[in-house]
């Protein structure tokens, strides 16, 4: 039991004392960046959906905010196609002509389908403010990521684990692990 504690804190204290973790590579390359408008990115966002995150250089954003919009737009047309065929069937039912009879649902009780119809009309509404909510969310996230390419970090950013051994009142040594950020 004692040789593999041992065995445990040497391989602990041989896994800490590497010396530093760098977060990033150095590169001289900072002429040839290029200097992004956060208020042109605005307006391409705002014209055209996706476009100011293609002007940022995250042309795979685009493809996410057209793919919500795709489904957005299916499930608008849907929801918009199933109030009109339960509103169609109520017209009729409440119809004071006794010549019209409801053909489509005729099993569905007269508050089931007004229940139908409400639930397709609020989904429908719901698919309307997503549609609103994802152009702002596209017009806020392309603004957001020309500001953040400007966002320079320190050079000497790095983080450093060290073994550290302490004597308390006692004169017990105290193991402990010592760590280091530089930024």
């Amino acid at each position: 039991m004692f040789l593999i504690k041992r065995l445990s804190y040497t391989l602990l204290l041989i896994i800490l004392s590497c010396n530093m973790i760098f977060s990033q590579k150095k590169s001289n390359n900072n002429v040839n960046s290029k200097i992004l408008n956060p208020k042109k990115a605005t307006i391409y966002s705002a014209i055209l959906p996706g476009a100011g995150q293609i002007y940022n250089g995250k042309i795979w954003k685009s493809a996410i905010i057209y793919a919500g919009f795709a489904g957005i737009t299916y499930g608008f047309i849907y929801n918009q196609n199933q109030l009109k065929n339960y509103q169609k069937a109520l017209d009729v039912r409440f119809d004071t002509l006794s010549s019209t009879v409801d053909n489509k649902y005729p099993e569905l009780t007269d508050g089931t389908v007004t229940s139908l119809r409400n639930y397709h009309r609020r989904n429908r509404d719901i698919c309307i403010l997503s549609f609103v909510g994802l152009y702002v969310l596209n017009i806020i996230d392309a603004n957001v990521d020309a500001h953040l390419q400007e966002f320079k970090l320190n050079k000497d950013l790095s983080l450093g684990f060290k073994p550290h051994f302490a004597l308390n009142n006692n004169n017990e040594i105290i193991k402990s692990i010592q760590v280091t950020l530089k930024f």
